[in-house]
C-alpha cells in the first residue's frame, strides 16, 4: 500500500486540476448543452463535417446540408481542428452535443495540465500548480465555455499551454521528438481558430526568441525552431491559401459592416478590471451585456507579480527574460484590449475580419498565468490562497444560462448557414425563399418538366444520377455554385450557368434529348488549392526528411 501512494503521490497535481475542471463545468453531467450565443450553430457544423468525413470528403471544404441543402463552403474558410476532436467521442456512440462537451472538458484540463507541466520544469512544481489553476479558474474559460461556446478559442486555450511547453522543450533539449510535437502542434494550432492563430503564431515565435536569449543560444541552435514555424505553416497552406486567395468569391469583403465591426467593440479598462457577469452580447461602448473581467485573482497575480520583476531588476540588475516574456505580454495585450490603440488597429493587416478586439484576452490569460507561476515561486503561500480565491470566485460564475437538449437530426438538418451575415456565401447566390421554396425537397428537376431522373449516389463531395427527357433541357440542381464544382455529362465536362435569373448562384447546364448519365464533382482544381496542396505535401515531404536525418536540423558545437 505505501508503494501504491509513492506511485500515485506525484500524480496529485495533475488529480487536483483534473477534479477543478469537473467542478466547473458540473453542469456538463446533465444531458443537453448550454444555452450559448453560437453553440447551436458550431454543433450544425460538426454534424456536416462528419457527414463530410463519412463521405470521404478530403480535405473537408463542403457542409453538404447547410444553407437549406444547398450546401456551403464553409470549411473553405473556417477551422475545423475542434471538429476533428470531436469525431473521437462521436465514433465511441456519444451524440453530438455530448462529444462537444467532451472537447471542451479536455481543452479546459489539458491547458492547465500544460502550465502545471512546464512550469514544474522551469521552477517548481508548486509554482506549476499555481499557473494551471489560475489558468483554468480564469473568467475569460468560462465566458467562452458557457456564455459564447466559441469552439475555435476553447480549443485554442487548450492548445496553447501545450505549445509554450513544447517550445520549451525544443529549445532547451532540441531532439527530434521535440521538433516533431512543436511542428505538429503549431499545424494543429493554424486549423483551431483562425484570428486566435493570427495573433498567437507570431506571440509564440517571441517566446521562443527569448528562451534564445535567456539561454544564450546561437542562431545554429536555433535553427530547429525557425524550421519548425516554417514547416507548420507550410503544412496547413492546403488551408490558408484558398482561405484567403478564394474569400473574394464571397461576401466577407462586400460587407462594411464587418470591416468596421472590431471599432464597436473595444472594452474599457473600468471593464476588464471589472464588469457584471452575464449572458447578453457585445455592444458598442459600455453598455455591453457579458463580462470582461481578467479575474481579481489573475489581476493580483499579475500586478503584483510585474512589480516584483521590477523590483529584483532594481535591486539586482539582472533580469529573467522568461518572467519578462509574460510582464510584456500581460501588458501588450491589455494595451491592445484599448481603444488607445485604435491607430495600431487600423494598420494592421487582416484586422478586419477580428470583429471583437475582446478575443485578446486570450492572451491575458495566458499571461496571468505564467506571472502567477513567478510570483508563487516567491511568496508561494499567499499565491496559492489567492489561487483558491480564485476557484471561489469563478465557480460562482460557472452556471449556464440557459439549457437546450437537441437529437442529432436537429443539427443534421439545420437549415441555415451558420456564418455572420452570409459572410461565407457566394457573392452570386441570391435565392429568395420563394425560389428556393421552388425547389421543395428535389435534389434536381428540369426546366421542361418532363425530365425522369433516378439518383444513384448524393454524397458532399459527389452527386450521380441519371436523368431521361425527350428534348433539350436545363437542369438546375440544388447546389451552389463555387469553383472547383465540375459537371460531366456522359463523361464529357458541360458548361456551369450559375447565374440564371430563375435560380440565381445555383449549379445549372444543359442536356440534349436522350438518357444522360450526370456526375457533379466538386475538385481540388482551382489554382489556390493546387498551390496550397502541393505545398503541403511538400512541406510534408520535408518534415519526413528532417525527422529521418536529424543531422539536417540539430547544429552540434
Amino acid at each position: 500500500m505505501k508503494n501504491y501512494f509513492k506511485t500515485i503521490k506525484p500524480f496529485w497535481p495533475v488529480a487536483l486540476l483534473f477534479a477543478l475542471s469537473l467542478f466547473l463545468l458540473r453542469s456538463f453531467f446533465k444531458a443537453g448543452f448550454p444555452e450559448t450565443h453560437d453553440g447551436q450553430l458550431y454543433l450544425a457544423r460538426f454534424a456536416n463535417f462528419f457527414l463530410a468525413v463519412q463521405h470521404h470528403h478530403f480535405p473537408i471544404r463542403w457542409a453538404p446540408n447547410l444553407n437549406y441543402k444547398f450546401g456551403y463552403p464553409v470549411f473553405l474558410f473556417n477551422y475545423y481542428v475542434p471538429y476533428i476532436l470531436g469525431l473521437i467521442p462521436k465514433s465511441f456512440g456519444l451524440d453530438l452535443e455530448a462529444s462537444f462537451k467532451v472537447v471542451i472538458f479536455f481543452s479546459l484540463f489539458i491547458g492547465g495540465l500544460f502550465w502545471y507541466l512546464l512550469f514544474n520544469k522551469v521552477l517548481s512544481k508548486r509554482a506549476g500548480l499555481a499557473a494551471g489553476l489560475i489558468y483554468i479558474a480564469a473568467p475569460y474559460q468560462m465566458l467562452d465555455i458557457l456564455v459564447r461556446c466559441s469552439i475555435g478559442e476553447i480549443v485554442a486555450l487548450g492548445l496553447l499551454p501545450f505549445l509554450f511547453w513544447s517550445l520549451y522543450q525544443l529549445v532547451t533539449k532540441p531532439n527530434r521528438w521535440h521538433f516533431f510535437l512543436t511542428t505538429l502542434g503549431l499545424a494543429t494550432f493554424s486549423l483551431t481558430h483562425n484570428i486566435i492563430f493570427m495573433f498567437g503564431f507570431p506571440v509564440l515565435f517571441l517566446y521562443a526568441v527569448f528562451l534564445k536569449i535567456n539561454h544564450q543560444l546561437t542562431f545554429k541552435s536555433f535553427k530547429p525552431v525557425v524550421f519548425s514555424f516554417l514547416l507548420a505553416v507550410g503544412l496547413t497552406l492546403f488551408f490558408w491559401a484558398p482561405a484567403l486567395m478564394e474569400k473574394k468569391y464571397t461576401n466577407i469583403d462586400q460587407l462594411d459592416q464587418i470591416s468596421f465591426e472590431y471599432l464597436n467593440h473595444f472594452p474599457t479598462l473600468k471593464q476588464l478590471i471589472y464588469s457584471p457577469w452575464g449572458y447578453g452580447y457585445s455592444y458598442l461602448g459600455d453598455q455591453d451585456e457579458m463580462s470582461f473581467q481578467i479575474g481579481p485573482a489573475q489581476l493580483i497575480f499579475s500586478l503584483v507579480s510585474i512589480g516584483w520583476l521590477l523590483f529584483d531588476y532594481k535591486k539586482t540588475k539582472k533580469i529573467s527574460f522568461h518572467w519578462l516574456f509574460f510582464a510584456g505580454l500581460f501588458v501588450g495585450s491589455i494595451i491592445f484590449l484599448l481603444p488607445v490603440s485604435v491607430p495600431v488597429w487600423k494598420i494592421l493587416p487582416f484586422v478586419n475580419y477580428v470583429q471583437f478586439p475582446w478575443r485578446l484576452l486570450t492572451f491575458t490569460t495566458i499571461a496571468a498565468a505564467g506571472l502567477a507561476a513567478f510570483l508563487t515561486e516567491k511568496i508561494p503561500k499567499a499565491s496559492l490562497i489567492l489561487a483558491t480565491i480564485s476557484i471561489i470566485y469563478v465557480g460562482f460564475l460557472s452556471h449556464p444560462g440557459g439549457w437546450f437538449n437537441h437529437d442529432d437530426y436537429f443539427y443534421y438538418e439545420f437549415p441555415f448557414n451558420t456564418s455572420i451575415m452570409d459572410a461565407n456565401t457566394p457573392k452570386w447566390f441570391t435565392l429568395s425563399l420563394d425560389q428556393r421554396e421552388n425547389f421543395g425537397d428535389r435534389h434536381v428537376f428540369d426546366t421542361s418538366g418532363l425530365g425522369i431522373f433516378r439518383e444513384l449516389l448524393w454524397l458532399t463531395q459527389k452527386h450521380v444520377y441519371q436523368v431521361n427527357t425527350n428534348q433539350s433541357t436545363q437542369i438546375f440542381e440544388r447546389t451552389v455554385y463555387f469553383p472547383g464544382w465540375q459537371v460531366k455529362v456522359d463523361g464529357l465536362p458541360t458548361t456551369i450557368n450559375y447565374q440564371d435569373d430563375r435560380y440565381p448562384g445555383v449549379i445549372s447546364f444543359f442536356v440534349e434529348a436522350g438518357d444522360h448519365l450526370i456526375e457533379s464533382t466538386f475538385t481540388e482544381i482551382t489554382p489556390a488549392r493546387l498551390l496550397g496542396d502541393i505545398t503541403s505535401l511538400v512541406s510534408l515531404f520535408c518534415l519526413t526528411i528532417l525527422l529521418l536525418n536529424p543531422k539536417l536540423l540539430f547544429y552540434r558545437s
